[in-house]
């Protein structure tokens, strides 16, 4: 399996300057060190997870997402990904999901948010010259994490702003829009 830090390091858990100077940028965590050790114990038990690649873990709170190198789970069939997902969430006691990375934004947002679909993403700039990402999703009840944590991971994998709204909420602020304005006439 491909980590971004040295295998040998993860195996014994003292970090050589390089890996120790990416943990002191804040590119990787203790969360991240814990995962990359439990996937490298994992690849001795499921030999099919030697052709993926190790990008980042980020705690929603409700959940751990573990982002694997894009293309990477191309190889592992499903009830092999159900055993991993299994095994991790027994020994971090929190419920996993494991998302495949991807150089588009919008595309990962869709593969982090999955079941749900998004409608729509839409750019906002805002006057201090920054940016954040609307994403606008089918239904709210269709979401299997909560909104806070697909935003946390945005964030922290991404680098990107994101506020998230549902069709449904739109379109109830429309309806309520148009009666509005008949009680007013």
């Amino acid at each position: 399996m491909e980590f971004p830090l040295c295998i040998f390091d993860l195996k014994s858990g003292i970090l050589c300057p390089r890996c120790e100077e990416k943990v002191r940028k804040g590119l990787y965590d203790e969360l991240d060190i814990r995962i990359m050790r439990l996937l490298l114990e994992l690849e001795k038990e499921l030999p099919k997870l030697s052709k993926t690649g190790f990008v980042k873990a980020v705690d929603g709170g409700d959940i751990v997402f573990i982002i694997m190198k894009e293309d990477s789970l191309k190889n592992i069939d499903q009830d092999t990904l159900h055993m991993i997902r299994k095994k991790l969430r027994e020994k971090l006691e929190k419920n996993v999901k494991i998302v495949e990375d991807d150089r588009s934004i919008p595309r990962f947002i869709e593969k982090l948010v999955a079941p749900a679909r998004v409608v729509t993403i839409n750019k906002i700039w805002l006057p201090d010259g920054s940016e954040e990402m609307r994403v606008i999703l089918d239904r709210e009840r269709s979401l299997k994490t909560s909104v806070p944590s697909i935003i946390e991971v945005v964030k922290k994998v991404k680098g990107a702003i994101l506020r998230i709204d549902f069709e449904k909420s739109r379109w109830m602020e429309r309806r309520m829009e148009l009666s509005e304005k008949k009680a007013s006439t």
